[in-house]
């Protein structure tokens, strides 16, 4: 027996029910995640399968996410994407890419993190690396993402998190859980368990 399926059988669920958690999570995956269409893995980011492996990561607790929403007539960065001039009309170009990735720095700059432009992962790069003592690294990607790349890294980092940012007014937040699947804590935070 896997230990997916102990962990599944330790909850005492019935099949359907995990099935629907699944299947419930894997739904919001597609609809909050916007795909890339340049760079694809064949087979990995067309198939709906890949939304399954992560919720997959979600349900058996390895993962958490969790959607950020901005209140009305706001976005969820102090308000910057009125001073960098972020139209809602030139979304997804190669311009609001760069200025979204701007905002983001300014933002992390401004409180005292070191931010640094595509770093590499186990897989690919992110857009930015966010970073500072006593907190969980962050990795962004502004826009849109292959669904495999996003798997595959969610699986291999620990100590981390990732931030999707597809518009202005809202972001996902994946926190990457250590093997016992606690979230793992920064260095001066750590101490017997």
């Amino acid at each position: 027996m896997s230990s997916t399926n102990r962990k599944f059988t330790e909850t005492g669920l019935p099949w359907h029910i995990v099935e629907e958690a699944i299947s419930r999570e894997s739904k919001w995956l597609e609809r909050v995640i916007e795909q890339t269409v340049i760079g694809k893995v064949p087979g990995c980011d067309d198939c709906g399968y890949t939304f399954r492996k992560i919720a997959l990561l979600i349900i058996t607790g390895r993962i958490t996410a969790k959607e950020l929403i901005a209140r009305d007539g706001h976005d969820l960065w102090d308000d910057l994407t009125q001073k960098h001039g972020i139209k809602k009309s030139a979304r997804h170009g190669g311009v609001w890419h760069r200025k979204m990735m701007d905002l983001l720095t300014g933002y992390f700059a401004k409180q005292s993190f070191e931010v640094i432009p595509e770093p590499f992962l186990s897989q690919g790069r992110a857009d930015l690396g966010i970073h500072k003592d006593g907190y969980t690294d962050l990795f962004a990607e502004v826009g849109t993402l292959s669904p495999y790349k996003l798997w595959w890294n969610l699986q291999m980092l620990t100590n981390s998190k990732i931030l999707i940012v597809p518009g202005e007014k809202r972001a996902i937040e994946f926190t990457c859980r250590d093997d016992q699947g606690d979230i793992l804590r920064s260095a001066q935070e750590k101490g017997p368990i």
